[in-house]
């Protein structure tokens, strides 16, 4: 077995279970999860974005299969091209059916109430995004008409967690008390549904995005912002900077790639993306370094999303030549999969040796399989490879794009955002009043 291209889910299984990859690529194998949408889908944009990112995270988890059960005829309402939803629903992934699942399996709903216990409900509008379970006071959204795709992708993300953890029995985790986020005001806590807490319906985007690093976090933006409701794609350019090559380990955890892009750039898969919805985009296919953000290119870029996980990189970045330097964070230990760091170097007065400190001798990341590998002499690279779920990486990516859009919408701003999905009464967002109108005049 190649553990260095290992699937990165069935190490964080065969961590928590204390097994061996084998077996936790058979537990994925066997896993199937059920997506059920009522009559609104045909009319609400929220809830086709909810519905296809729950799609793109589940074929990657549960890979005995996701069962689509749709009204007929649902018109496309999304600029991802497709004559109709269902078929874009197709060609994601998904098993079209008319079936009815049975009562122990785990259900997704969209615009359906939950009927059993293992039903979750994703409600979304806007800016904000959630969860409901069965016998809880359901949060819904009427006459949702605000098109952002910030909550959707987190309503999206959280049913997938939710599912995950009762699916593979992870965190002892059992469906409970309704939750969800305000992308808006992330200090809303238990109020983050109410209409105060929404924002903008057609916000301003920026009109050229530099995004470092396409891995696990860099498509989770990149997809996130593409699905946003903007009238003029065209203007909008992204610059895509990485020069890593799609293996068959990033198919599970990053939400652009396909079998199909093996082998090639990562770069190209995220270029086919943006250019389906008809953005712009320039590549650069190799690796950022130390002197690269004094060059004259980077005066055409001010907002960059960092999708880079080496410390060093960061460090060699000059937040001085950018208008928004945002970096996110996850944590590779299985224990710990679930947690995610925003830091918006741009607004957070520390030289980068304290913002970033060196990384102390590593330790393993997953223990259990560093003892069962060690004989084999392969622990050595189980030790360092982190773990990488799509939902996490798709929930942190509306923390990142939220900040983005904030910035230039006179939004909030957060300094440092820390949480775990299990808890999002944990959330640490530190505030630091509201962005002027400066970088107003980047945006479109």
């Amino acid at each position: 077995m190649d553990l260095q291209h290992e699937n990165r889910v069935a190490i964080a299984l065969a961590e928590v279970h204390n097994t061996d990859l084998i077996e936790a690529n058979k537990l994925m194998s066997n896993a199937r999860i059920w997506l059920i949408a009522g009559e609104s889908i045909r009319e609400s944009v929220a809830q086709q974005i909810a519905f296809l990112t729950t799609l793109n995270i589940a074929q990657r988890v549960f890979l005995g299969g996701v069962n689509c059960l749709l009204p007929s005829a649902i018109p496309n309402l999304l600029k991802l091209k497709s004559v109709n939803f269902t078929d874009l629903a197709t060609k994601y992934g998904g098993s079209i059916t008319d079936k009815y699942p049975d009562k122990s399996e785990i259900k997704i709903l969209f615009g359906v109430e939950c009927y059993d216990e293992n039903c979750i409900e994703a409600t979304s509008s806007g800016w904000r995004g959630g969860v409901n379970f069965f016998e809880e006071k359901r949060v819904i959204f009427e006459n949702a008409k605000n098109p952002v795709s910030l909550g959707p992708v987190a309503a999206a993300s959280l049913a997938c967690y939710f599912a995950f953890c009762k699916i593979f029995r992870v965190n002892e985790m059992n469906f409970g008390i309704n939750t969800g986020i305000s992308l808006w005001n992330l200090n809303s806590a238990s109020e983050w549904y109410l209409d105060k807490n929404d924002g903008p319906q057609q916000p301003h985007v920026p009109r050229n995005v530099w995004a470092l690093g396409l891995g696990h976090l860099g498509q989770a933006y990149l997809w996130t912002l593409g699905l946003m409701p903007i009238d003029e794609p065209s203007k909008v350019l992204f610059l895509l900077q990485d020069d890593d090559i799609v293996g068959e380990e990033n198919i599970g955890s990053q939400v652009l790639c396909s079998n199909s892009n093996i082998g090639f750039p990562k770069t190209r898969a995220c270029l086919q993306f943006l250019e389906s919805l008809d953005f712009k985009t320039q590549i650069i296919e190799k690796r950022f370094l130390s002197g690269n953000s004094e060059e004259n290119w980077i005066k055409s870029f001010p907002f960059l999303l960092n999708g880079v996980d080496n410390t060093e990189t960061r460090k060699s970045i000059n937040k001085n030549n950018l208008k928004l330097f945002l970096d996110g964070a996850t944590n590779g230990s299985s224990s710990l999969f679930d947690s995610f760091t925003l830091k918006n170097v741009t607004r957070i007065d520390k030289e980068p040796n304290l913002l970033w400190p060196k990384e102390e001798k590593s330790k393993p990341l997953h223990k259990n399989l560093y003892d069962r590998y060690e004989k084999e002499n392969k622990c050595g690279i189980i030790t360092n490879i982190g773990v990488s779920v799509p939902f996490v990486g798709l929930f942190g990516s509306v923390f990142i794009i939220s900040e983005l859009l904030r910035a230039v919408n006179q939004g909030r701003i957060y300094s440092i955002v820390s949480l775990m999905m299990r808890d999002l009464s944990s959330i640490n967002a530190v505030e630091l009043g509201t962005y002027d109108k400066e970088l107003l005049r980047f945006s479109i």
